[in-house]
């Protein structure tokens, strides 16, 4: 049997009702060299029996208790055969023209090592979720284009730090010698992780405007997004990724830019009652710190980049930014409701 071109896997937790739309719009793309892993993440609902009567052609690798977002997609991982793999969420619509896009994109620059998509939201189909993932000096992630109305100022395809996990396409080789997702994290920026280990080893990330997918934010987590439970996991992980990959030098060069950011997230936490959460999170920082610091010798000795080229493509102005996506998010809130 030949080797798809693409293996496309997608990671579901009790998701059935997301399932038809999400699997008819992968099934229809125009690019048909391809294979569906789908990871039944230990569901309870009967994802499984009705994917295999419904979606014959889609392979269901079903756990047998959920391993969590990170392991369950390493799960698929282990199991995809395709030259180039994308990792996708579950609650998602794709446009016909988005893996064809995204596999035209690694093909014409041998320089990407993975794709980020033009994700929009799928109950508001005028503004993104995100145009390819950013890295600021302050030590913290952003999506790029959040929650911003979609336009021309995102036609243009360019290099961005990092692709958002909800749909990426990655060169097999890619995987090959940077890994697979750190299951350490649990849930949420596991997918910066890998990009940023990517980055250290010379794989650039091109976003790619004509690969469109519509996303259901939250739905597979609802409320959870705000939950303290995920609150925790954002700020323990996000410390993760600084810890793990980025280098001695661009840690002295950027820690002014990151205590202020840090007192400046303390201080919010303390004034919405989210201090707590924030300082456990921390905590189990503090705890792992050994295994932690071992990731981090392992990831830097394999780093091939310089640390100018590094640099050039993390993002300063964190705090501006961050004011910026508050000032969209209630402004989105308001029209919404």
């Amino acid at each position: 049997m030949n080797e798809p071109g693409v293996s496309l896997v997608v990671l579901s937790w009790n998701g059935m009702e997301h399932l038809d739309l999400c699997l008819s719009s992968l099934s229809n793309q125009t690019y048909r060299d391809f294979e569906i892993i789908l990871v039944d993440n230990g569901s309870t609902d009967g994802s499984k029996a009705w994917v295999e009567a419904h979606y014959p052609m889609v392979r269901v690798e079903r756990t047998e208790h959920n391993l969590g977002v990170p392991g369950g997609i390493n799960y698929g991982l282990a199991r995809a055969s395709g030259r180039y793999v994308a990792i996708l969420n579950n609650d998602l619509e794709a446009e016909p023209q988005w893996l064809a896009e995204s596999v035209r994109a690694l093909e014409e620059w041998p320089a990407a090592g993975f794709t980020a998509s033009r994700v929009r939201l799928f109950y508001q189909r005028d503004r993104l979720d995100t145009a390819g993932d950013l890295y600021f000096s302050a030590g913290f992630p952003a999506k790029r284009g959040w929650l911003h109305r979609d336009g021309p100022e995102f036609d243009e395809a360019r290099w961005v730090f990092s692709a958002c996990a909800v749909a990426a396409l990655y060169r097999r080789e890619l995987l090959a010698a940077v890994g697979f997702m750190d299951e350490d994290f649990e849930a949420g920026q596991e997918d910066l992780d890998l990009s940023f280990r990517a980055q250290l080893q010379g794989y650039k990330c091109r976003y790619v405007p004509a690969a469109i997918i519509y996303h259901k934010l939250g739905a597979t987590v609802g409320k959870g997004l705000s939950s303290p439970q995920h609150q925790r996991r954002f700020h323990r992980n996000i410390w993760l990724v600084r810890l793990k990959n980025l280098p001695t030098s661009l840690w002295i060069r950027y820690l002014p830019q990151m205590i202020i950011a840090e007192l400046a997230v303390l201080y919010r936490a303390c004034r919405s009652g989210r201090l707590k959460v924030l300082l456990q999170a921390r905590r189990e920082v503090l705890q792992n710190l050994g295994r932690t610091l071992a990731k981090r010798r392992e990831i830097q000795a394999r780093r091939t980049v310089t640390i100018r080229d590094l640099h050039a493509v993390i993002e300063s102005g964190w705090l501006a930014n961050r004011a910026r996506e508050k000032q969209l998010e209630a402004e989105t809130q308001r029209a919404s409701s």
